[in-house]
Order: structure tokens, then C-alpha cells, then sequence
């Protein structure tokens, strides 16, 4: 695995450390239950758009729901080894609307209805929703989290997944954000938080972004967020302040 540091985006060399820190590669049969601490724990995973909705692209024609699903599985993955039951909201490039639905606006809306959906029907404990960022400038980058306003709870872990976001990847300052108009995050009744894994408008983070082991390393960042939650942490006070703070300057 790599591991990106700097403003620079210069990637460092392999660490494996860090995953067999984490235990990730240990095969469950050979650990006792008390070392799984996601035991019990249902975790639903959903990788933003897919089907005919590609969500943004990049100047590249590097495609949202491209990026986003790999970053899902390598996700769920890891949460697996922990212990965790992984609800997908999907494993392919395809949309939960009716195969029967015209038109991209409707089959949009009865994709997100049916996502959440099947996170409250599965009893879901925590969802984490995968998407990339897009703007008209070029200029922002970085990966960001979101939750909805007034869930403790939800705060809480995109506080601890952005903290991870940014010792893991080293190329953000980004600080969790409050978003009260992300319907998959507002509908669902457990814990939820959005996860922007970047900018798909900025030439350098596209490409990071189609490159396998940066979302892998993603992933990582985002399973040890969610690690750090059941695990009973608390984020550090300036990680829970809003906004971004990092851009590409001159």
C-alpha cells in the first residue's frame, strides 16, 4: 500500500506495516472472536451512483461511479476481516431502480428511495456513503466528509473518518462538514456520513483517484475511522469544526 504525503502528492514507498497493524490480512479462523472488534456489527456500504447515472467525470473522462466502487469494496473488505456484517447497496455498475424505469431524473430518485431503503430494512448500525466531488474550479481538491445536522452520532465518526482521511493520506486539512440536503444521509435511521473522496475536477486528484492503491488507501482511512468509533474514541476539538482549509495554491 501506499501512502501519499505532502503538498507535493509525491507517493512514499509500500507500508504494509500499517495493514498488518490492523491485523487486515489474518484469516478469521485462525483469530479468537474477542480479536474481530466489529463482531455483531452491521455496517452498510453504498458506492454513490452507478448504472446509466455516472455521476461527475473528469476532464479525463474519469467516471464517479468508477472510483467510488472500488474504494466501496476495498471498504467492505476490510470491515469483513474486522468482523463486521457489510450490507452493499451495490457490488456492480448498476443502479437499484426498477429495470422498467424510464428516464434518468425518476430512475435517480427511485435508486436513492430504494438505498435507503434497504439500509433501514437491513437493520443497518452505520452507513457509509461513497462519492467523489466536482466543481467548476479546478483548483479544490481533497477528500471531506459529511453528515446530517443534529446526529451526535453521525458527527462523531466523520470527525474520526476525516482525522484518518488526513494522517493517511496526508494531502487534506479538510474538516468534517454539516449538509442537511443529502437524502441518503437524512433518510436512514442509524448513523450515516458521506464520504467525498475527492475532486474529480482537479486533473491531479482524478488521477489519484483511478489509481488502485490510492483507493485503496482510502478505504483504509475510512475503515479506521469507523474502527476508532466502535472502538470508543473521541475525535481531537479542532477536528470537529466545518468548512475546508486546503487548496492548491500557486
Amino acid at each position: 500500500m501506499r501512502v501519499w504525503r505532502g503538498r507535493g502528492w509525491g507517493m512514499a514507498a509500500v507500508v504494509a506495516v500499517v495493514a498488518l497493524w490492523f491485523g487486515l490480512n489474518l484469516d478469521h479462523r485462525d483469530r479468537p472472536a474477542w480479536a474481530l472488534p466489529l463482531s455483531g456489527v452491521v455496517i452498510a456500504v453504498d458506492a454513490g451512483h452507478g448504472g446509466p447515472d455516472g455521476g461527475a467525470v473528469s476532464a479525463d473522462g474519469v467516471t464517479e461511479k468508477d472510483v467510488v466502487l472500488p474504494v466501496a469494496l476495498y471498504l467492505r473488505d476490510f470491515l469483513q476481516e474486522a468482523g463486521a456484517l457489510v450490507v452493499m447497496t451495490r457490488e456492480t455498475d448498476a443502479d437499484l431502480a426498477a429495470p422498467e424505469t424510464k428516464g434518468l431524473s425518476r430512475r435517480k430518485t427511485e435508486d436513492l428511495l430504494a438505498r435507503a431503503r434497504l439500509v433501514n430494512e437491513k437493520g443497518a448500525d452505520l452507513l457509509i456513503s461513497v462519492h467523489a466531488n466536482s466543481v467548476p474550479s479546478p483548483r479544490w481538491f481533497g477528500a471531506q466528509t459529511f453528515y446530517h445536522p443534529g446526529r451526535e452520532a453521525s458527527g462523531r465518526v466523520a470527525a474520526l473518518v476525516q482525522e484518518e482521511l488526513r494522517a493517511v493520506l496526508a494531502n487534506t486539512d479538510r474538516r468534517p462538514k454539516r449538509r442537511s440536503d443529502l437524502y441518503l444521509i437524512r433518510a436512514v435511521q442509524c448513523p450515516a456520513v458521506l464520504v467525498e473522496i475527492g475532486f474529480l475536477s482537479h486533473p491531479r486528484e482524478a488521477r489519484l483517484l483511478a489509481d488502485s492503491g490510492y483507493q485503496r488507501a482510502l478505504a483504509l482511512a475510512i475503515y479506521r475511522g469507523v474502527l476508532r468509533y466502535y472502538a470508543g474514541e473521541e475525535p481531537a476539538a479542532d477536528a470537529r469544526g466545518e468548512g475546508f482549509l486546503w487548496y492548491n495554491g500557486p
